[in-house]
């Protein structure tokens, strides 16, 4: 017998592949197959683990880094300054550095120039009437030029953006770039159809825009480009200066007049641009409301404002929802440039039924993450701002009872990075769970029920957008409905359409994202007043003033009114629906014009303010929950009882404001017809499932007083059409007509709460009502320091603001008094946006 041992199975194999064909030389090379990809026996846990599998579980990221030569060649061609008359204006003030925050390295001295302010205003002066009043087809083709020369450097402005704010470059070159790309070609679009669709505006002239320090690409998208479109001229103060420098030296390449778009840079620059009385409008994202309060603080004329701080998105995942998307998106958008945009996940909501499931998947997907240097492709997470940093590191230390994960990624030892960082079972009651926390850092809490969902999101600061991942149509067209976000994602989050409109809520002014109503935002109606506002600068003493109450009315030393001809009246708040009371019992006397003492009037306190807002909130989910034909019905109601009593309110005119009978019955004529057109407007604020207008909320309303009827129903008319309720702050001259129009309103099947008439000094209530947490807009039709006044308090409370000189609007003037002027601020846009899916993309 052979003494040799029978063939392994390994070796049968060989001689087996050897018969088939196969050359020695393969059976030799097939004999080495075991070293390489033969299963190996894993002596941990008895279980065969391939080579394969074993090197690409244990593979190492190689450096896959962006060059910044030709970013850094740009810089060094040129003079840096500011940008003013299309060239550089370098000055000789104050030099700003400018640094790679992912490298700590110097990218280049600028130097500061405050003085250029009136070379940059006088060119917007002299550029403003050309390019406001151009064809609308030649601004197309100008901003045409521009989208080009955009799209041939886009690399360019990639890496400038990069370098300068430390997003990743992945995030600059494939959203942000390609966003600017898209709303530059969105525009573009609206520049051309100009003509027919907004023949009734007109620009504002010359437009401040202060930009953040992250996310330049995507608030230049969002504010210069609609402000251009729309035929004003710019004037940018950028926080990141590189950025918007190159972004204008490619529009002059492309051709744009000379003096259109300028760029300031630095503070004393910034503070000249809002002290200067030729800027028609402020718009701008600050990252903080304690800059927004020194912005608003630093106007010296009143101005439309409309300021929005750099909040972040929101998420709620159900238990029926696709869990492992869910993750992998949070993943990605939670740290969207470094979590300091708009779109990045600051808050996520998870049922509780899958919480567990949730926060495993994430902990294991956010251990993965790497972050490094923001130039370096294969990093998920860019360099955070130093000032983020340190807040974020306070609250996590103040917050230790959390639990919490974090990235395994190692920090290069030198830039400005955080390591991302999830908190986990935070209470919506604690205190850092509304704060917009800007950075790597998210916050995950658990709901049970969708009704708990939608009230927690609600009831933040920060209204920019929620993302909701369910597979339950029904429950997901219900939340679209009920949550108080500009923008809903349905299974996706962070997709931006340049042409569909959204409304950032709980912003100072009107905040709008996409759409013709962005363009319209950075416009003016052709036929409303030229100048809102008054000439003179604001007066620091009356600011300081305005609010303070005034001192009591003592009694007179003649009867008021003769017993024995006529009674002694006394008017009564309307509050939730009845007559009422003030707090205080304190009345003042109301005259006529000549001096006759026509009834009392209450001047009512806080807490009637107080009383009004909580009745008017009470019943804002039943009035806005009715249809638009319901309403539209109710006003016809109204304005019919209205009718039956007009020679009354014409009289009451005539007495109070010392015009003609025949004048005071004109106003009530006007007034009808105001009434006739909210109704008309009604089940006209068209909505889809994907394209939304809500309601704003409880409106505080300080009347004309001018007008005590007409001023008064233009107002009220379009605001409870659209589904708000109001607390209106009547003419403190000429209060009878608002009294009598209650009483009238009391029998015209308008719901207690829907309507609230408070009467008194007007300037302390419209502060009241403006400090209101619960008051989401303020209409103030006053004078020149409380419109500032109101401005600021809406910076303080997150509210809208719409403030004009009381004299300023002609408010018999059927364009001025009607129209979107006013619609436009009746409600708020919502987008939906759902993807559309793949199967059937080919």
């Amino acid at each position: 017998m052979s003494s040799e041992s029978p063939p392994s199975k390994r070796q049968a194999t060989d001689k087996k592949v050897g018969a088939t064909g196969f050359s020695d030389e393969n059976v030799s090379m097939n004999k080495q197959l075991p070293d390489i990809i033969m299963a190996n026996e894993d002596e941990q846990n008895g279980h065969f683990v391939s080579k394969e599998k074993a090197i690409f579980k244990n593979l190492e990221y190689s450096s896959a880094k962006e060059s910044d030569a030709a970013a850094m060649a740009w810089i060094n061609s040129q003079k840096l300054g500011d940008f003013v008359m299309n060239k550089m204006s370098p000055g000789s003030g104050e030099m700003l550095t400018v640094t790679n925050i992912s490298t700590d390295k110097l990218i280049t001295h600028i130097p500061t120039n405050g003085g250029s302010i009136a070379e940059a205003m006088k060119g917007a002066r002299e550029a403003k009437e050309g390019w406001g009043k151009m064809q609308g087809h030649i601004r197309a083709r100008h901003l045409y030029s521009v989208t080009r020369e955009v799209q041939k450097q886009g690399k360019l402005l990639a890496v400038m953006e990069c370098i300068s704010t430390g997003v990743a470059i992945r995030e600059c070159k494939n959203v942000m770039l390609a966003d600017l790309v898209q709303t530059l070609y969105h525009f573009t679009g609206w520049a051309e159809l100009s003509s027919p669709e907004v023949k009734d505006c007109q620009s504002h002239g010359i437009v401040a825009v202060l930009l953040p320090e992250v996310a330049t690409l995507t608030q230049i998208a969002q504010q210069v480009v609609p402000a251009l479109a729309a035929g004003n001229c710019v004037v940018v103060s950028p926080a990141a200066p590189l950025p918007a420098l190159l972004f204008a030296g490619l529009c002059v390449t492309a051709g744009l007049p000379s003096g259109v778009l300028s760029v300031v840079i630095g503070e004393e620059a910034r503070q000249a641009l809002l002290s200067d009385r030729n800027v028609a409008m402020l718009s701008g994202s600050l990252s903080s409301k304690e800059e927004c309060r020194s912005v608003v603080n630093s106007l010296q004329y009143p101005i439309p404002v409309s300021l929005s701080q750099v909040g972040k998105s929101s998420m709620i995942v159900f238990s029926n929802s696709d869990i492992d998307s869910a993750v992998d998106c949070l993943a990605d958008k939670a740290f969207y440039a470094s979590g300091q945009a708009y779109d990045s996940v600051g808050k996520v909501l998870v049922q509780t039924s899958c919480y567990e499931k949730f926060c495993k998947r994430l902990e294991k997907k956010i251990s993965k993450l790497r972050v490094g240097n923001a130039m370096d492709h294969s990093n998920d997470i860019g360099a955070t701002a130093s000032k983020n940093i340190t807040a974020i590191k306070e609250v996590v230390s103040l917050n230790t009872h959390l639990s919490q994960f974090k990235s395994t990624s190692a920090l290069p030892s030198e830039g400005s990075f955080q390591i991302p960082t999830v908190l986990l079972d935070v209470q919506p009651s604690n205190d850092i769970w509304d704060e917009a926390m800007l950075g790597p850092l998210v916050k995950v809490a658990s709901f049970r029920t969708t009704k708990e969902a939608v009230a927690i999101i609600n009831h933040s600061k920060q209204g920019v957008g929620c993302s909701v991942w369910s597979e339950k149509n029904s429950l997901i067209m219900q939340l679209t409905k009920q949550l108080n976000v500009g923008t809903v994602w349905v299974n996706c989050h962070g997709i931006r359409e340049s042409s569909r409109p959204s409304q950032y809520r709980n912003c100072t002014g009107s905040v709008q994202c996409g759409g013709v109503d962005l363009l319209k935002l950075y416009m003016a109606p052709s036929a409303s007043p030229k100048h809102s506002f008054s000439d003179e600068k604001i007066d620091p003493n009356l600011v300081k003033n305005f609010g303070k109450a005034s001192p009591p009315a003592l009694p007179l030393d003649k009867p008021t009114v003769d017993p024995e001809e006529s009674v002694n009246r006394t008017i009564k708040l309307f509050i939730g629906g009845a007559l009422k009371r003030s707090a205080n019992d304190s009345y003042r006397e109301v005259r006529s014009s000549t001096g006759t003492v026509l009834g009392s009037l209450p001047d009512a306190t806080k807490k009637d303010v107080r009383d009004a807002v909580e009745a008017a909130a009470k019943a804002f989910p039943g009035w806005s929950g009715k249809s638009g034909y319901n309403r539209s019905q109710i006003l016809y109601f109204l304005a019919e009882n209205i009718c039956r009593r007009k020679e009354d309110f014409a009289e009451v005119i005539a007495q109070s404001t010392g015009r003609k009978y025949d004048d005071g019955m004109q106003e009530v004529d006007t007034s009808l017809q105001r009434l006739f057109m909210a109704a008309a407007w009604a089940d006209k604020f068209a909505s889809s499932p994907w394209e939304q207008k809500d309601p704003v909320g409880v409106i505080g309303i300080t009347a004309p007083a001018q007008w005590p009827m007409l001023g008064l129903c233009s107002l009220l008319g379009p605001a409870i059409a659209a589904g708000n309720t109001v607390v209106v702050l009547p003419s403190d001259k000429f209060p009878l007509v608002a009294a009598d129009l209650c009483q009238v309103i009391a029998t015209s099947d308008i719901p207690g709460g829907v309507v609230n008439m408070v009467y008194g000094s007007q300037s302390p209530l419209s502060l009241t009502l403006a400090q209101h947490q619960h008051v989401q807009a303020v209409w103030y039709f006053g004078y020149p320091e409380g419109c500032h006044v109101m401005t600021k308090e809406g910076v303080e409370n997150n509210k809208q603001v719409w403030s004009e000189e009381y004299d300023k609007r002609k408010w018999n003037s059927l364009v001025q008094g009607t129209g979107y002027t006013i619609n436009n601020h009746c409600y708020n846009n919502k987008v939906v946006i759902m993807p559309a899916g793949d199967s059937f993309a080919n």
